[in-house]
Order: C-alpha cells, then sequence, then structure tokens
C-alpha cells in the first residue's frame, strides 16, 4: 500500500529573496499554499489576488500559541521557514517549530536554502545548526534544502551591484555549487507534492543547479565588468564588506559545495548533486541563463 502524500502546505517568511519564489512554485503546480505574514508585513502586496489556491493570513511570528491555532485551523501537514537569518529571523524559529510541534505539523522545512552552515557558534550560519539541533531535541521532523549559493547573490557577494567590478577573494578557483532561485523553489514545490513522506521525513537535500568556481563566473563578465583579484573586498561604499570577504574565503576552502562535510571540512563533488534527480526531466537554469550573461 502507498503512502499518503502530503496534501496541506504553509509557509512562513514569503518575502522576496526566497519565499515568494516558493509560493508561485506552488501556484504554478496548482498546489494550495497558506501564507502566514506578519501583522505589518508588506511583502503579501507582491503576491497573485486572484488565484484560489493562494490564502494569506496574518499571525505574530513571536506567538507559538497565535501560529499553532493558525495550522491547527488550517489542518497544516507541512510548514515551510523562509525567515531571514540577517533579522534574526532563523533564531526566531523555535517559537515556529514548538507551534507546528503543537499543531501536530508533519514536516518542518526549516530556512536553509543555502551552503551548509558551520557548525562552531560564532561560525558562519551557525543558528541554522542550532536550530537543526532543537528541532530534533522536540522531536519535529525536519527537511533541509542545500542548494549552494543563489545565482543570483553573486553581484553582491562579489561587490559587483556596489562597484561595477566582480572582485574575487584570493584566487577563485575552489569549484561550489551554484542554483537558481527558481530552480530552488520549483524544487521544493515538487518534491514535496510528490514524495512519499518517509523519502523527505529527517533528511538532507543536496541540490546543484552548476559546478563552477568564481573565476569562471567572473569570467563570463569579460567586457562586461572589470574582474578584480584581491585579499578582501573594498570596504568603501561595500557594506558588509568585512562578512562578504569571509563568506568568499569559506567558499575558497571548499564550504561553497554542498558536498561539503563541516564535521571533517572536506568535499564530496559526487553527493553536491545527489538529489537533483528527484525532480526528473527538469533541465537547470545555469549561472549564464540566470544572470543573463
Amino acid at each position: 500500500m502507498s503512502e499518503q502524500l502530503f496534501k496541506s502546505f504553509a509557509i512562513v517568511g514569503a518575502g522576496p529573496n526566497t519565499g515568494i519564489h516558493i509560493v508561485k512554485a506552488f501556484l504554478a503546480i496548482g498546489a494550495p499554499i497558506l501564507v502566514i505574514a506578519r501583522p505589518a508585513s508588506t511583502n503579501v502586496a507582491a503576491l497573485p489576488a486572484d488565484d484560489p489556491n493562494l490564502k494569506v493570513v496574518r499571525a505574530d511570528y513571536t506567538s507559538a500559541s497565535e501560529i499553532s491555532t493558525v495550522l491547527r485551523e488550517h489542518k497544516v501537514d507541512v510548514l515551510i521557514s523562509t525567515v531571514t537569518l540577517v533579522f534574526g529571523g532563523v533564531v526566531g524559529q523555535n517559537i515556529l517549530a514548538d507551534a507546528a510541534k503543537e499543531a501536530g505539523v508533519k514536516l518542518f522545512v526549516p530556512s536553509e536554502f543555502g551552503i551548509k552552515p558551520q557548525l562552531a557558534k560564532g561560525g558562519l550560519a551557525f543558528q541554522k545548526t542550532d536550530f537543526a539541533v532543537y528541532a530534533k531535541s522536540i522531536g519535529l521532523p525536519t527537511l533541509r534544502v542545500f542548494n549552494g549559493l543563489f545565482y543570483e547573490f553573486v553581484p553582491w557577494l562579489t561587490a559587483l551591484a556596489d562597484t561595477g567590478k566582480f572582485h574575487i577573494v584570493n584566487k577563485g578557483e575552489t569549484p561550489g555549487s551554484f542554483t537558481a532561485v527558481s530552480d530552488v523553489a520549483g524544487y521544493v514545490a515538487h518534491i514535496l507534492t510528490t514524495q512519499p513522506p518517509s523519502r523527505l521525513l529527517d533528511v538532507e537535500i543536496h541540490i546543484e543547479g552548476q559546478r563552477a568556481t568564481l573565476s569562471e563566473i567572473g569570467a563570463l563578465y569579460k567586457g562586461r565588468a572589470p574582474v578584480i583579484y584581491c585579499d578582501a573586498l573594498p570596504t568603501e561604499g561595500v557594506v558588509n564588506a568585512h562578512f562578504r570577504t569571509f563568506f568568499q574565503k569559506h567558499v575558497g576552502a571548499g564550504g561553497g559545495s554542498c558536498g561539503w562535510n563541516p564535521v571533517t571540512e572536506s568535499d564530496d563533488p559526487e553527493s553536491a548533486s545527489r538529489d537533483n534527480s528527484l525532480w526528473e526531466g527538469h533541465r537547470w537554469l545555469t549561472v549564464s541563463e540566470a544572470l543573463g550573461l
């Protein structure tokens, strides 16, 4: 007897970077989705206004009881979180996890959607590691999706958007995983609506649109922007330059690959795209296509 697929989906943090794309991916395949927005959020204005598969409710993300009530009322099977790391949303996921557990949610998809976080306190995105530990401690099944770096993230990472120049820290010769936002969103909607729960519970997903180095991507900008090799990004006119430099150095050490093992600090290139096959027949966008190069 086959397993019953998940039927009811909700998302918190439907902002412009990732969340809104996931919502639209669900709607594109005719799958209903509930958007739980903050009381003062304006992001919902960018959502389709007339799609019968879309429902929007507002709730306080800091209130487990309020979120739990919404989840119970809508009989949500899967709760997706795309809250931001920068503004403390990931830290607040503990509250969302408590609400999901209390409401009987069957699967929580936390806000990963990037490279694997470092394990030690103070490491890159270590708060995501902390959340994974917390979710396991309360018995809440999770599905962690790792896609490497978004193509769309590269102009920010290299300060191209700030300076008009493509800055590469050190040599930029270490391969990493890069994926389009639209591919990640479509993948999430696809596997959650087609894969049996046993394939998704307490699983780490590795997907990769293209394996490349920053040096290779920089070469695509030939004739469009100068490529600058440097020890650190310039600080004048570049917000969070030190963090971007730190991030690039992590990529240079191998951490930009979905095959990166933060425990052994080693990379397994074959494992970086091991779960691409769950979206059968899909053609993944290249960096050139995503960035219009």
